[in-house]
């Protein structure tokens, strides 16, 4: 098995080291879903620290607790890993695989896999059912995120051919959305380009084809989003280019903080701009 066109994220890569070393440490035959589990929780992001935290997991009590016991089906190497996974791994990191596709995403990360192990019935033996649901509502959806732009300043961008959206790319703006990600966005840019200065950023390609957007204050002020890249651009810096067009925009204005609704890639936004995810209220 090999992970063929899944990037992984800077935490997932930490995901599987740690559970290789687990799996080391433990002297298993193979690596086994209990081992995914140990290395999604040992000091994972944020949201999974406050899912930790809220439910009361206690990491080196879940390491002493379970007894590793690879089913006797035949092992195979999965790349990235250097070492033999069960065929119960292969099926969770299979249904992970699958839950980043369905969110249209090319990074693997540790909410997805989480998410799988979860759902499989991996964690049913080791975690209570409160834990479970926890893990489930607080660690593998999208957080709102908020920024101090009070010191932002924009960074030389990877990607340069970025605008401000103009009248004439009102059409093939809303087919490129709608073919690239469904019509879940039209209705509230198509509002926002009636305006007579539109909140939204486009990228091109060489050919003057949109290859991404970006927009803010769509539906409410000091607010980011959406935005969206197509798949075969993703990953060549367009993303963050647009991020910091629209946080420069948004400083520009006079905001001092902005928030980002419901962000699924919360670990690009940490990267890019040092956003951080807002706690749940108790």
């Amino acid at each position: 098995m090999e992970l063929k066109d899944v990037k992984l994220t800077k935490h997932m890569k930490k995901v599987f080291r740690i559970a290789q070393q687990d799996c080391q440490m433990t002297q298993s035959a193979c690596l086994v879903p209990e081992h995914l589990l140990i290395g999604c929780l040992d000091d994972g992001s944020f949201p999974i620290k406050e899912a930790k935290q809220k439910s009361g997991i206690d990491i080196d009590v879940l390491k002493n607790t379970f007894n590793p016991s690879p089913d006797n089906l035949s092992y195979e190497i999965c790349e990235p890993l250097k070492i033999p996974i069960c065929q119960s791994t292969k099926l969770v990191i299979e249904q992970a695989i699958s839950y980043m596709r369905n969110y249209n995403q090319i990074y693997l990360n540790e909410g997805h896999v989480l998410k799988a192990l979860i759902k499989t019935g991996q964690t049913e033996k080791l975690l209570t059912k409160e834990m479970n649901n926890t893990l489930l509502s607080v660690a593998t959806v999208s957080r709102d995120m908020s920024l101090d732009l009070t010191g932002y300043k924009k960074p030389d961008t990877l990607y340069r051919k970025i605008r401000i959206v103009s009248n004439e790319d009102a059409e093939r703006l809303i087919l490129f959305i709608n073919e690239e990600f469904g019509t879940r966005w039209t209705e509230s840019i198509k509002h926002e380009l009636r305006k007579q200065q539109p909140s939204i950023f486009i990228a091109e390609d060489q050919e003057e084809r949109i290859v991404g957007f970006a927009a803010f204050d769509i539906h409410k002020p000091h607010y980011f989003g959406p935005m969206g890249v197509a798949k075969n651009n993703r990953a060549g810096g367009i993303g963050e280019s647009l991020l910091h067009f629209c946080l420069d925009a948004m400083k520009n204005r006079g905001y001092k903080e902005i928030h980002i609704d419901n962000a699924g890639p919360i670990e690009f936004y940490e990267n890019t701009c040092h956003a951080k995810v807002i706690p749940f209220m108790n």
